[in-house]
């Protein structure tokens, strides 16, 4: 008690600091001298740091470059010289084995004859001049290197910088074997100027890395950049400390009770736990706190409409749940349900009621209409397979799965639907700025569902049968009629979900839509408390494990988890989710 007492205090001693030291730094804002000198500081130090990760790697290439190339213009000019002492030997013998010359010079054509020497002259001095400039350049550019290197830590470099050979006129062969003798110099310098570039790069690389070892940012200047740039995270954060202590230090013990007693409290404490990780993972580097509530309210405004389809499938699963059922068809009739939905619909010359001459609002009426049939005709079907039948529901619904999927396909292949835009009316509308209506049909079927379920004798029967199916024949309930119904109110509540789709996204894939959502609908029903062994659970439980699955598959993107381990966090917060529970079933 006392040990409990003493950190509570201690969490809120540390929140009020931390309010208080957020308001501060949200003032300091403004033009403090001090925050603007911190700032500058950090930038220097930020300058330091990008030196040596990646202005550092690379001088140190570009001399690695220059020096192993160094040979490459001595090989080309040497190369030069050679031809062009062959052209002499040629030119004392008269013959130059070249058809056009030797047949100018036998001719006559001495002029013209010498105009074509000079060009074989010339190309050997323009071949070992590119090679000289091209060794030219890779040595600038090592000095770049290293001056960009000194410039980042603050120095200036104190090296000659290279200056490229000009090219020289050649307008005899005598200047052409001077001048090729002249580049034949200056490629024997390179390599040692390539050696002197490579030494003074790494000389440069060390004193970045003793900047580096001196860079520190002092105790108070990080305080001060803390509160001030992240004034709202300082704020938000001592408002969490603040509400955690506050309430282990007034109401502990009755926290603790509620946590192992009410399995929809802990699953609340969940959520919001996932919230403020959330939050955190947002960050708090924005101008001023609307701009930050904005972004946020953004980002859970998404989260709610992606998931608001699992959503509304989640509710009935609950219901199917709680009786001790399950129906893997939700997905499956999803996708059938849209199919229904947009083959009606369909404006394009393939569509059903176009052809009929049935168009605007009596064609969508018709559709939507259509739509809710055909879910629960589904619903009917696999109610009445589980209780007629005797089939176990997770027969029944897988074999489902598969037969309407499957034909959902084969009605649509060949063809393209094409979907009114119209329609998107239904879902897209915008409420304040915001597209709402998906969420509040969501919030809308889960108020109808918690009457339903908690204030009906439709719902009480439901209860009570999936807590004791014998005893509940006995006490005169209709046990089928009860099942039935359950299915029934699952068909049309996938149908809703498959109309609000269609209308969001103007169609979906049939082969792929609703994949995955029975999965996603179980889960969130478990994890907001719903016993997989029937008679317990609840709608405002479904509710919060919806929020906590959307919420955790929203995080793995914000913390760049790798797509293919969504499905291991999903496996992992529903078993953390039931423990937290502490069901005692």
């Amino acid at each position: 008690m006392r040990v409990r007492k003493i950190l509570s205090l201690c969490a809120i001693a540390l929140g009020v600091i931390l309010i208080v030291a957020g308001s501060i730094g949200s003032t300091l804002r403004g033009g403090s001298e001090a925050l603007q000198t911190a700032r500058a500081r950090r930038d220097e130090i930020s300058a330091h740091q990008t030196a040596r990760d990646k202005t550092v790697p690379s001088a140190l290439k570009k001399a690695e470059t220059a020096l192993s190339g160094a040979s490459t213009a001595q090989t080309a000019v040497e190369k030069a010289a050679d031809a062009i002492a062959a052209l002499d030997e040629k030119a004392l013998s008269g013959v130059y084995d070249d058809e056009v010359i030797d047949d100018l010079i036998a001719a006559g054509a001495e002029d013209t004859a010498k105009k074509y020497i000079l060009r074989l002259y010339k190309e050997q001095y323009d071949a070992a001049l590119k090679a000289v400039h091209d060794e030219e350049d890779k040595l600038i550019s090592a000095m770049d290197g290293r001056a960009a290197v000194l410039q980042a830590i603050g120095l200036t470099s104190d090296e000659t910088p290279v200056e490229k050979t000009a090219a020289v006129d050649i307008d005899a062969p005598e200047g052409c074997r001077a001048a090729v003798e002249a580049l034949s110099e200056r490629a024997a310098a390179f390599e040692q100027m390539a050696l002197s570039g490579q030494e003074a790069a790494q000389a440069a690389a060390q004193s970045a890395e003793d900047v580096k070892s001196r860079d520190s940012l002092p105790l108070w200047d990080r305080i001060l950049l803390l509160i001030a740039d992240d004034c709202i995270g300082v704020v938000f954060t001592g408002a969490v400390l603040l509400i955690i202590g506050l309430v282990a230090l007034l109401c502990g013990p009755a926290f603790a009770r509620a946590w192992k007693k009410y399995p929809i409290f802990s699953t609340a404490v969940a959520l919001m736990a996932l919230v403020v990780v959330q939050v955190y993972a947002l960050g708090f580097r924005f101008d001023t706190a609307g701009d930050w509530f904005s972004y946020w309210l953004s980002n859970a405004l998404n989260v709610l409409r992606s998931n608001s389809s699992v959503g509304m499938i989640a509710l009935g699963m609950t219901l199917v749940i709680i009786t001790g059922g399950i129906d893997l068809a939700v997905g499956s009739t999803l996708a059938g349900v849209a199919t229904v939905v947009m083959v009606l619909m369909d404006v394009s010359p393939n569509g059903s009621l176009v052809g009929l001459g049935v168009i605007g609002l009596p064609n969508y009426l018709i559709a939507i209409g259509a739509g809710i049939v055909s879910g629960l005709v589904v619903g009917t079907l696999i109610g009445v397979g589980a209780t007629k039948g005797r089939i176990p529901p997770f027969i029944i619904t897988l074999g489902v799965m598969n037969i309407v999927r499957s034909v959902a396909q084969y009605f649509t292949k060949g063809f393209k639907v094409e979907v009114p835009r119209e329609i998107q009316v239904i879902a897209n509308a915008e409420i304040g700025g915001q597209m709402l209506l998906p969420i509040i049909y969501w919030l809308l079927l889960a108020l109808i569902m918690y009457v339903i379920s908690k204030h009906t004798a439709f719902g009480r029967h439901i209860y009570a049968v999936g807590s004791n199916e014998r005893t509940s024949r006995l006490s005169g309930i209709n046990v089928d009629r009860v099942k039935l119904g359950v299915y029934m109110l699952m068909g049309f509540i996938v149908a809703v979900a498959a109309i609000v789709q269609v209308a969001r996204l103007r169609g979906v894939d049939v082969a792929s839509a609703g994949s995955g959502y029975e999965m996603n609908a179980i889960a969130a029903v478990v994890v907001g408390g719903t016993s997989m062994a029937g008679g317990r659970g609840s709608i405002e439980g479904t509710v919060l494990g919806v929020l906590i699955i959307g919420i955790m598959n929203n995080l793995l993107v914000l913390l760049g988890i790798d797509a293919f381990l969504a499905n291991a966090f999903t496996g992992a917060i529903i078993i953390a989710a039931v423990l937290m529970q502490r069901k005692g079933d």
